[in-house]
């Protein structure tokens, strides 16, 4: 049990823990003392000194955020001496740098500008001491002005503690001081994950979002609605708290907490922060319908919606439904693939209906065959806990960059051993041990590190064909050093109590598993966590790649080879790049029909139709885990242009069209409908 002290803060009586801070025990009890370096989730510094107080009447006032209360204390929180300690302060700030507010973005939303208010300071008696300082935009999505920076650390400790990045740093000394990254490097240049907590922690405009460096000409009030949901950019799920103000997305926030739990303490990636802010083409507001010389007219909804109706039922009518396909993004919610799948089995008869992404589908589950077993997938939320990382074949800073920034904390923290196989060292120069296949071998890597970790623990290796692994390594033309590298792999993997191993788009993104197989027995020999977990995390190409497999959008027998589709078919869009190879093999429909946010630029000499559809963050929906266990629902945060109508109309009207009838009338049913056939379906999707 907690030991109590008593103390009085402003002559009130106050019971607080034992090792409280003052500035703790007076926020806890609704007394206000300013603060600049503080922050409730970062470390105390005592730094800025704005939170000054007096403690038993002392000749030397104190830091509240840094000085522990103790038994019959008495604290003053504010009198003329106190203020003017902190006016003074706060006007040495001001003078030492470039703080014009006017020319400012963060205007409005500044803890220092509200701190000059608060003190009623509307100029300085103190000269300035201003010297230019340099402005860093050689990253793409924040800006570093060294001008504005009150040298609060706030940025380095949130770098540290949260990010587990230790990037930032001070750097030169006295008034040439400043906030450097790595070795004095750039931030474009600098080992940077770009996630934007530094920017969140920030108390001025030091450090801005360059997607939206203008956010604050909307009113320099924080009369915003703050909207709670979450990130399904890549299958983590992360909370966020987005600012709208008039309809439009002013910022986007983590929910930062060093007790909440979660690995992450509330980190965002640059996914979650700052790619919805990316404009990626033109924006459709209106359908629109390719003419016979090749332009684009835009056409009414009816129409459109008619003419594509029509074009499927003369296919379909024509040549039965098997030339009729449907392919969907996995970035869509799952609402959305549950009301395409249907619409083109129930109305159209599809004979084909595949996700973007379905061959890393078949690839997983025809390497979960192979085994013969059926295992849960581990959690991202356990890398934390590994004492080894083996990651193959994978840039989880492409596809879930979170899981870069966590594994990047296990090797600085907890010294955590890193070994990659694959043509991308993503985490150089932390990574521990790395071999680079030549042309796409990483199996041949996998079979012969099975077969020398099961050999190392002189258990039996009947399971799998043996191989001259020395050999192996010789004609792969690793060196002696590159030799060392595989037996430390070998050695330290064999040793490990709690080993996690990732495995990436270069094992899943062929038609051949015979990489992946070989590393699903691996993770096994290690044994299972509970709840019959394997010790593998599959990264996945899209944010609900796992949602959309486990709903049967992806088919079981892929389209063979290149060959080019005949017929009809209808295109789910996401906000992706379709892959190069995609529209060459749209060249011998007979009718393209697309749903889009954005004109698809690589399809403009191919489709037929293009309806717009609203943007992820502007549609109400449900998405799924990248293990594929979990799922949650976010309401939408914006809504959609003028004009635009919602996936769930403009699918019901093609329904309508078909003469097919959903089992379900409403939005809310379709939501039980996929909430159902999550639960009631098979636990993995493969």
């Amino acid at each position: 049990m907690e030991k109590k002290v008593n103390l009085k803060i402003d002559e009130r009586e106050i019971v607080v823990d034992e090792g409280t801070t003052i500035l703790d025990a007076a926020q806890q009890n609704g007394i206000r003392i300013p603060t600049l370096c503080h922050h409730p989730c970062l470390s105390n510094w005592g730094g800025c000194r704005l939170c000054v107080v007096e403690a038993d009447g002392a000749p030397r006032l104190v830091a509240s955020c840094v000085m522990p209360v103790r038994e019959g204390m008495g604290v003053v929180t504010s009198n003329d001496r106190i203020i003017e300690a902190r006016r003074t302060i706060l006007e040495f700030m001001f003078a030492e740098r470039n703080h014009y507010c006017m020319f400012c973005a963060q205007s409005g939303d500044c803890e220092l500008q509200s701190l000059a208010y608060e003190m009623q300071m509307d100029h300085l008696t103190v000269s300035s001491s201003y010297q230019a300082f340099p402005v860093d935009i050689t990253s793409e999505y924040m800006a570093i002005d060294h001008n504005r920076c009150v040298l609060c650390g706030r940025c380095i400790r949130g770098c540290q503690e949260i990010a587990g990045a230790y990037v930032l740093n001070f750097q030169n000394r006295g008034p040439d001081s400043l906030i450097g990254l790595d070795l004095n490097e750039e931030r474009g240049e600098s080992t940077c994950y770009s996630c934007g907590v530094c920017m969140q922690v920030c108390p001025t405009g030091a450090i801005y979002n360059r997607y939206r460096t203008h956010y604050a000409v909307k009113g320099h009030t924080k009369d915003w609605e703050t909207v709670d949901s979450f990130c399904p950019q890549c299958g983590l799920l992360c909370p966020t708290l987005h600012f709208v103000k008039d309809n439009n997305l002013l910022k986007i926030e983590g929910k930062l907490s060093l007790n909440g739990g979660s690995p992450d303490l509330g980190q965002l990636c640059y996914k979650g922060r700052f790619e919805p802010f990316k404009t990626i083409g033109t924006r459709l507001l209106q359908p629109r319908v390719r003419r016979k010389d090749g332009t684009w007219a835009e056409e009414t909804w009816q129409n459109a919606l008619d003419l594509v109706a029509e074009k499927l039922g003369t296919i379909r009518d024509t040549y039965s439904g098997k030339a009729i396909f449907g392919l969907a993004s996995s970035r869509c919610s799952n609402e959305e693939l549950v009301l395409f799948r249907d619409i083109m089995s129930g109305g159209w008869a599809s004979g084909y209906i595949d996700t973007l992404d379905g061959d890393h589908m078949r690839t997983i589950s025809r390497a979960m065959e192979d085994v013969g077993k059926t295992f849960k997938e581990a959690s991202w939320k356990s890398i934390l806990e590994s004492d080894f990382i083996l990651a193959v074949g994978a840039d989880p800073y492409k596809s879930q960059p979170l899981i870069s920034s966590l594994i990047h904390r296990c090797v600085m923290e907890k010294g955590v051993k890193l070994a990659i196989i694959g043509k991308t060292d993503f985490m150089r120069p932390w990574t521990s041990l790395y071999l680079s296949p030549r042309n796409g071998k990483e199996p041949l890597f996998i079979k012969a590190l099975l077969e020398e970790v099961i050999a190392s623990a002189k258990e039996s290796s009947r399971e799998v064909e043996r191989a001259d692994v020395p050999g192996l390594l010789k004609g792969e033309g690793l060196n002696w050093e590159d030799r060392g590298t595989f037996y430390d792999m070998v050695r330290i993997f064999a040793k490990s109590y709690n080993p996690i191993i990732i495995a990436g788009e270069a094992l899943t993104g062929t038609d051949d598993p015979s990489g992946l197989i070989p590393l699903i027995k691996l993770a096994l020999f290690k044994g299972l966590l509970p709840e019959n977990t394997l010790r593998l995390i599959i990264l996945k190409p899209e944010g609900n790649s796992a949602g959309a497999w486990r709903l049967g959008l992806s088919s079981r027998k892929g389209i063979n080879g290149k060959d080019k589709w005949r017929g009809g078919l209808m295109l789910l869009g996401g906000e992706e790049t379709l892959s190069s190879d995609l529209p060459d093999r749209f060249s011998g429909l007979d009718f393209l029909g697309v749903m889009s946010p954005y004109f698809p630029e690589t399809l403009a000499d191919k489709a037929h139709v293009i309806i717009p559809k609203p943007l992820w963050i502007e549609e109400d929906g449900t998405y799924t885990s990248l293990d594929g266990i979990e799922f949650s629902y976010r309401e939408k945060v914006l809504n959609p242009p003028e004009g635009v109508k919602g996936s769930w109309q403009t699918m019901v009207a093609l329904a309508d069209r078909t003469k097919f009838r959903p089992d379900f009338k409403t939005w809310k049913e379709l939501r039980k409908k996929v909430e159902k056939e999550m639960e009631l379906g098979p636990f993995l999707m493969y």
